[in-house]
């Protein structure tokens, strides 16, 4: 009795509802609208306690229930095969976060959903096969049932064939998604590594909990990553992945614009800064709240487009990229909210509305982070030519007190322009600035022998600034690597001469740091003069340092055509005699023989 009264109330709802044609043309069609549904809002009825209830005519392509996690979604629909041949048609379920569903086709029941992802599926929303015979009518039933996400239904049926393509092109959009927010992600990374701007870090995370909000939300890591298990963990812990979305955002924020000069403002975004990982907690699995706890994001981006006005108003200029980005965020996040709530669903409409607004606020701040590089800039190159301005009033007083003193000073005059120009130079913070203006003046120099003479005092003068480079890139400051910092004096000096030269080297010793700048010096004017009087054309050149009885070795010896000692006077030999005798207390030994040899010798002090 019970069977034949089940059996006869299944005949009159099947009749209720009339049957939807269809052919082997039919794709791409809503059924929502052919269909009729029940609501279970204490989701605990079975398929036979549904089937005595009454079905509402439905209309529209979309339902949208909002957050609803103790009721449930019947529906039912007939379709028809009104050709003489079996059709086979895919079923499409358009959301990928409904939690449990149940496809039922006649005795069969197949199980699908974020938390019962079945092996076979390979697209990002559930999709379930059916087969209709020639002329045969069939009724369908789906339930499905959301606890922690917004419960959204869209039923579409499509051919094979076509449903692959659209596939396709659903995978095709999320690629190029993802394409974009990771080159972002890498571009800034760079930014991060050669600045060190912590507000690059902040951002390169934002990026990164959008590419996990994302692959989240489109059901792609669902599809390729997660278990069942981990699905139904993760999206029980949907507030928690928001809120890791959002953290970085407040803190790039509070950063870029320096909020710290709005008491008020900057206060409330600390408190949601320090308050929203204890609502996410308290979120899950709807311990505490449910997913419509997320109103209280709406004073947040509140609280964030007011910081942009306020820096923009104190003069944060790159404040105004900010508050373009910003706005498609918060236009998604309010549609997103909306939908959540039950209300208006844009995204029927405008699928990856989320997907443009990520990238365009992603490409909008990288803008703004570039633009904040030029600001910088700018204030740097401000603060160098104030640099300039006090070094000349420094360099103008030194020379008063020098040429004030200079009565008392009893060494050469060899000496006492050594130790003026050494003066000079340890006064100077920044050796790279007096190298690039007098760079700027040896193009600009059309006479020869001017030239040569400005290009020698920039190697001298880039002899301390390589000596400099290598102190800051060194851990021990006693010591340098004496190799690097010779090679980096030759190299510069190379290229202002057209000669094949080979430079050897056999470096045995580290000069210690002390010595070193006067080493430097002396390699130069020696290195010099071996380009200058040495070779015509090509020639090879050996450096050599190495330690001997408590003694310092340095020598320079080239293969070339030698010189007269007697004859050749030079300011360069004039400064390497000074510089060993008066600040290394060394000797200087200079063999001319198939070639030149200088070996200079110093003491090591312990």
């Amino acid at each position: 009795m019970n069977v034949t009264l089940k059996l006869l109330i299944i005949l009159l709802f099947s009749l209720s509802l009339s049957a939807y044609d269809i052919d082997d043309t039919t794709s791409n069609v809503s059924l929502l609208e052919h269909s009729s549904i029940f609501l279970d809002h204490t989701n605990s009825l079975e398929k036979e306690e549904v089937l005595t209830k009454k079905f509402q005519i439905n209309n529209q392509k979309v339902i949208n229930l909002g957050i609803v996690p103790d009721t449930a979604l019947w529906i039912k629909f007939t379709l028809k095969n009104k050709t003489d041949k079996p059709l086979t048609k895919i079923i499409e379920y358009a959301n990928s976060e409904t939690e449990d569903l149940l496809f039922i086709d006649g005795d069969k029941t197949i199980k699908d959903g974020m938390f019962h992802h079945r092996d076979s599926r390979d697209s990002l929303n559930p999709t379930f096969e059916i087969t209709l015979q020639p002329f045969e009518e069939k009724t369908y039933f789906i339930k499905g049932h959301c606890k922690i996400s917004t419960f959204v239904a869209k039923i579409i049926l499509w051919n094979k064939t076509d449903f692959v393509e659209h596939s396709y092109t659903q995978k095709f959009y999320m690629i190029t998604f993802f394409t974009i927010i990771v080159t972002l992600l890498l571009y800034n990374l760079m930014l991060f590594i050669f600045t060190r701007d912590i507000v690059y870090l902040y951002y390169i995370l934002y990026l990164t909990a959008v590419i996990f909000f994302e692959s989240i939300y489109l059901g792609v890591a669902q599809l390729y990553l997660f278990s069942n298990a981990i699905s139904e963990f993760v999206t029980k812990a949907t507030m928690c992945y928001i809120v890791i979305l959002v953290l970085p955002m407040l803190l790039f924020t509070m950063e870029f614009l320096h909020t710290e000069r709005f008491k008020k403002t900057h206060l409330f975004l600390k408190t949601y800064l320090y308050g929203l990982p204890i609502i996410a907690l308290l979120s899950f699995d709807n311990f505490l709240f449910d997913l419509n706890v997320m109103l209280i994001f709406f004073p947040l981006g509140f609280l964030m487009v007011l910081s942009g006005f306020y820096a923009l108003k104190n003069g944060t200029k790159e404040a105004s990229i900010y508050l373009i980005g910003w706005t498609f965020v918060i236009i998604s996040l309010i549609f997103s909210v909306i939908q959540s709530l039950g209300g208006y669903n844009i995204f029927e409409h405008f699928r990856y509305i989320n997907e443009v607004a990520f990238s365009l606020e992603a490409f909008t701040f990288s803008i703004a982070l570039a633009y904040r590089i030029r600001r910088l800039h700018l204030q740097k190159d401000t603060l160098n030519q104030k640099l300039i301005e006090l070094q000349q009033d420094e360099q103008k007083r030194l020379q008063t007190l020098v040429e004030k003193q200079t009565h008392d000073l009893k060494t050469s005059l060899e000496e006492k322009d050594l130790l003026y120009k050494e003066l000079q130079h340890r006064v100077k913070n920044n050796l790279a600035m007096v190298i690039s203006l007098l760079q700027l003046q040896i193009h600009k120099t059309t006479v020869k022998s001017t030239k040569n003479e400005l290009t020698v005092t920039c190697n001298r003068i880039n002899s301390f600034a390589k000596l400099y480079e290598l102190l800051h890139l060194s851990d021990d400051h006693s010591m340098i690597n004496t190799e690097l910092y010779f090679q980096n004096i030759i190299k510069n000096i190379k290229i202002h001469f057209k000669l094949h030269v080979n430079i050897l080297y056999d470096i045995k010793y580290n000069i210690p740091v002390k010595d070193s700048i006067y080493c430097g010096l002396i390699l130069n004017e020696l290195i010099t003069n071996s380009f200058k009087y040495a070779f015509n054309n090509e020639g090879t050149i050996l450096v050599r340092t190495y330690k001997k009885d408590h003694y310092i070795y340095m020598s320079v010896e080239d293969n070339g055509k030698g010189y007269d000692l007697k004859k050749t006077p030079s300011l360069g030999l004039t400064i390497v005699d000074t510089l060993t005798q008066k600040q290394l207390r060394g000797t200087i030994d200079v063999q001319v023989d198939n070639g030149t040899k200088t070996i200079i010798k110093w003491k090591e002090e312990s």
